[in-house]
């Protein structure tokens, strides 16, 4: 197995987050412009060893916890919310490898501990899997792939046929160089992310490149728990992966503020030449935003400690969770639309970062993880005694 030099302890990741976050201010706008990180951030991603966080300790990881992956992609989104989404997502796709079957835990690991990975889970009506012997072929598009451009596996999702009359849900293990990239990204928020369509044409995924999803989302059980027994690896999917996206939302959101105080209401004048710090309105707005900001910390953090007690988590719990989450993700954009339209013209100028944090967080809120109507009517339903259909 590989070896790292120094496995470091939470508070060390903490650092060099910061430290991280730091260096990356020397290419700013940078990612927006190229629609994709610069192979210079991932390469700082790789040296800062961040991206081995949750990788198991017998693969040369930290095998740290997830608050360690929310709190540093807090860190590194204050700067910038797509290197933020870019960095919290390779952490949580090598923490998702860790579940599969060893074989293809070696085929990624084996000789790169500081492979990159992707995922998507948005196939076209058109794509197709078929069985075939020794595994599966799959054929058509994938889209919304974020990262893929800097990415050597890509880990893909959908219905898949496990027997003449079954399907189920299962996540396929493929090489980039099995597919095609094709850059479809012109977006106005979340420019950096490259979050591009993936093609396949007749691809060939053996059968220990697959993992069927049920069995992890509602049990936290998988093939790769037999050899990662870490409580790491037991914690389910669906109860934690909005927490990539949402403490990368959380940290724009707080480096939005950071901004607005010190540079919008700490420095500016008004018409009358009054300090804007010394406007009772100002003041109170504020105050309001802080306070907004500090409970979705506070919510996300005590969402944290159910999603790693240590047990299964059972569907009402999971559905509590995702409420949380998307409930956050609205304070955030509730809290950026604040510092936004309080900011004067200035902030509307192309090089503004308060313009850009505006864009970024309203468009990863927009992911379906947190679709508030869809998870809060799961919610009401189970808090009033409704039958409900278990959805994820």
């Amino acid at each position: 197995m590989n070896e790292v030099l120094k496995k470091f302890s939470y508070e060390e990741a903490i650092d060099r987050a910061k430290e991280l976050a730091a260096a990356l201010q020397s290419r700013p706008n940078l990612g927006e412009e190229l629609r994709h990180q610069p192979a210079e951030t991932i390469q700082e991603f790789i040296s800062s060893g961040l991206v081995r966080s949750l990788v198991p300790s017998r693969w040369g990881g930290h095998e740290l916890n997830w608050k360690t992956l929310a709190d540093t992609a807090i860190e590194v989104s204050k700067g910038d919310a797509s290197t933020g989404w870019c960095y919290s997502l390779l952490l949580l796709h090598n923490w998702m490898l860790a579940f599969f079957p060893n074989q293809a835990q070696a085929d990624v690991w084996g000789d790169n501990p500081d492979a990159c990975l992707a995922t998507s889970i948005n196939p076209s009506p058109d794509s197709s899997i078929s069985r075939v012997d020794g595994g599966y072929k799959l054929s058509g598009k994938w889209g919304f792939s974020s990262g893929i451009n800097h990415c050597d596996w890509v880990m893909i999702s959908a219905p898949a046929p496990v027997s003449e009359d079954e399907t189920k849900a299962l996540y396929f293990l493929v090489p980039k160089s099995d597919l095609k990239v094709i850059d479809v990204w012109h977006v106005i928020g979340m420019k950096g992310t490259g979050s591009n369509l993936l093609q396949l044409t007749d691809v060939f995924v053996p059968d220990y490149r697959t993992m069927e999803l049920e069995p992890w989302n509602l049990h936290g059980i998988s093939p790769g728990m037999d050899l990662n027994t870490a409580p790491l690896y037991r914690i389910q999917l669906s109860a934690v992966m909005p927490v990539t996206l949402l403490s990368v939302i959380l940290g724009a959101a707080k480096g939005a503020y950071a901004i607005w105080r010190d540079q919008v209401i700490g420095k500016n004048k008004s018409r009358g030449g009054v300090a804007v710090a010394n406007l009772t309105h100002q003041q109170i707005r504020l105050a309001r935003v802080a306070a907004k900001i500090e409970a979705v910390d506070a919510l996300l953090h005590k969402s944290l400690e159910l999603v790693e007690s240590g047990r299964v988590l059972d569907y009402p719990e999971r559905v509590r969770l995702r409420c949380n989450y998307a409930y956050c993700a609205e304070m955030c954009t509730e809290a950026m639309e604040s510092i936004y339209t309080s900011s004067g013209a200035a902030a509307s100028s192309e090089r503004h970062p308060l313009q850009q944090f505006w864009r970024d967080i309203h468009a990863g809120a927009q992911h379906t993880a947190f679709n508030f109507d869809w998870v809060g009517e799961l919610f009401g339903k189970l808090e009033l005694g409704l039958s409900v259909k278990v959805e994820y």
